[in-house]
């Protein structure tokens, strides 16, 4: 069973990491990990790191476990078991104070000490959503060239542009301005009321939601850098110097309700009503579909685009395989070419 192992606490007062002690709690930086041996004459392991903008507090009930389908550690290693690989999983966990940036830097730090290792051949980081916003931003703060030469990385359902959801100031206008022109007084009023109460508790007062916001709605006290220097000529050098890099693209169609419905995954099917009346049906339900494609302008990308998905999509085992299967593609192709083990 895999268990959360809380490493420092960002302090808002410091404005920096602390090694927290009684800081730490389920908003920490936090790391869940397991180590895949399938093959006991192989020594080494290819690394697998995944960063979904989630929090500890998210993904577990009792504070220690990570439970069911938000138990992704588990699951990767359950694909990779499949495939006879030797891996090590590592689901990284926020800090709900830190900026995105500073995550982004810890992280690289994380793999300059990975990439050194010799028994670790091919890193595989994979970034979901705010976390593909993280992950495109870590290379930059690489400070050993084994950790370009090692690292590959997927971002799926990125907001490069910044997310509707994360931008109050700019969602709540346009859901007032829909709710009012469908709904009398004071059904309109209550129905408000309702969602802000809603979205309030969602969309917590914090870096790790508002970094995303929209360029130029974010709140005066968090970074409106992050999204804004996107892609700077710094960021983009850097990620050309990884081993690999592919995007993923999710977006809602017609057929992408349906599908929601045969699957009883009602959290989808929320988000193409989110879609279809507060976003323009231009969206997964989150992020806009211009705004994860909008790398292609910068710099040259493997691009894939997930047909008829939410950006709720990894839940689903189908398609958390569809994405391991072309990292699976990689870690084989990498391994191939240094000569490696683990390949089958």
């Amino acid at each position: 069973m895999t268990v959360i192992k809380k490493i420092k606490k960002y302090s808002l007062e410091d404005e920096s990491f602390v090694n927290g002690g009684t800081l730490l709690d389920n908003h920490s930086f936090s790391v869940v990990r397991k180590k895949v041996i399938c093959d006991e004459s192989n020594s080494s392991f290819d690394m697998i790191i995944f960063v979904n903008g989630n929090q500890a507090i998210d993904v577990t009930k009792d504070g220690v476990h990570p439970y069911g389908q938000r138990d992704y550690v588990e699951r990767i290693c359950q694909y990779f078991q499949r495939k006879k690989k030797n891996v090590i999983v590592e689901h990284i966990l926020l800090d709900e104070d830190a900026p995105l940036a500073l995550e982004a830097r810890m992280i690289a730090n994380h793999i300059d000490v990975l990439s050194s290792n010799q028994t670790i051949n091919s890193i595989q980081l994979i970034g979901h959503s705010k976390g593909g916003t993280i992950s495109f931003n870590v290379p930059k703060s690489f400070k050993k060239n084994s950790s370009y030469q090692k690292t590959s990385i997927t971002t799926t359902a990125t907001p490069f542009l910044g997310c509707l959801l994360a931008s109050p100031k700019f969602f709540l206008k346009k859901v007032r301005e829909v709710i009012y022109s469908q709904l009398p007084e004071p059904v309109s009023k209550y129905t408000y009321d309702a969602l802000v109460t809603y979205y309030s508790k969602m969309n917590r007062e914090s870096h790790m939601n508002n970094d995303i916001a929209l360029e130029g709605y974010s709140a005066e006290h968090y970074d409106p850098d992050f999204i804004a220097g996107m892609f700077d000529l710094e960021n983009i050098e850097a990620m050309k110097k990884v081993h690999y890099y592919q995007n993923f693209v999710t977006g809602i169609d017609d057929q992408t309700m349906l599908d929601s419905l045969n699957r009883k995954d009602f959290t989808s099917v929320g988000m193409c009503l989110m879609d279809r009346y507060f976003m323009d049906e231009i969206t997964d339900g989150f992020v806009e579909v211009r705004s994860q494609e909008s790398i292609s302008k910068h710099m040259d990308v493997v691009m894939r685009r997930l047909q008829s998905r939410t950006h709720y999509f990894l839940s689903h085992d189908d398609d958390l395989d569809c994405v391991l299967d072309t990292i699976n593609d990689v870690i084989d192709d990498y391994n191939e070419k240094n000569k490696r083990p683990n390949k089958y």
